[in-house]
């Protein structure tokens, strides 16, 4: 069965309930969830799942294409299909992953709008980010162009806008999928995020709801045989 993703309506949800529909071991898996899985670059909610009053710890959250898995540290009982199971995330650490990913996705407006190049948003870890940007000529001064500009986007405390469109409708627009290299998401209904007046770009995970949520960016490049390299490693502060 299809698992309904709240957090793609409610990212601010802290908590929620969905109904035991398979359990085997520590895998569980729910009707419904607040749980964010692992995918797009974006790391599994931590959190609890309560059942009958006992807490289970909830570890790693995954996708199989359908269903959404949580998994616990424990056991669980195998006569709970059909029960309510009560979502509590790790807010904490869901919150700094959303900052993370409105960060990465500023960085990627600007790249394709301003440099016309296109971007793949990487891994979110609880203290770091990083996004490749495919520019041939990518400099020092380009990197702290697009940091500037970046951090201006931040301060201008600029709200998240977004809406949802069908594949086929994504499919059918020559700038989503200029945006993101014909790469459409294999989802029937495509949440679409736009920040100011850069591109809208897809997003199945979860992000703030204002710029002035993600905090100063700051960037650290590398250098591969002399030259910038095209991934540009990000933290908060």
């Amino acid at each position: 069965m299809v698992t309904e993703r709240s957090y793609i309506e409610d990212p601010y949800a802290k908590e929620g309930t969905g109904k035991a529909v398979k359990v085997e071991f520590t895998d569980l898996v729910v009707d419904k969830t607040v749980f964010v899985p692992t995918g797009d670059g974006q790391p599994n909610d931590r959190g609890d799942v309560i059942i009958d009053d006992k807490k289970y710890i909830i570890v790693d959250a995954w996708n199989d294409g359908e269903s959404i898995h949580l998994m616990s540290l424990d056991t669980y009982p195998t006569d709970i299909i059909g029960k309510e199971v009560r979502q509590v995330i790790d807010w904490n650490v869901r919150y700094l992953h959303m900052r993370f990913r409105t960060a990465l996705y500023i960085l990627q407006g600007i790249a394709y709008k301003d440099y016309s190049a296109n971007s793949r948003i990487n891994q979110t870890y609880d203290d770091s980010a990083w996004i490749d940007i495919y520019l041939d000529d990518l400099t020092e001064e380009t990197v702290n162009a697009i940091l500037s500009k970046a951090r201006a986007i931040v301060e201008s405390s600029l709200e998240l806008k977004t809406r949802f469109v069908t594949k086929s409708e994504f499919q059918a627009s020559s700038e989503l999928m200029s945006a993101t290299k014909a790469k459409v998401p294999d989802f029937e209904r495509i949440k679409l995020v736009k920040i100011g007046d850069y591109p809208e770009f897809p997003d199945m995970g979860t992000q703030v709801r204002n710029t002035s949520e993600v905090g100063t960016i700051n960037i650290k490049t590398t250098l591969v045989k002399g030259k910038i390299n095209n991934r540009l490693n990000i933290t908060l502060s």
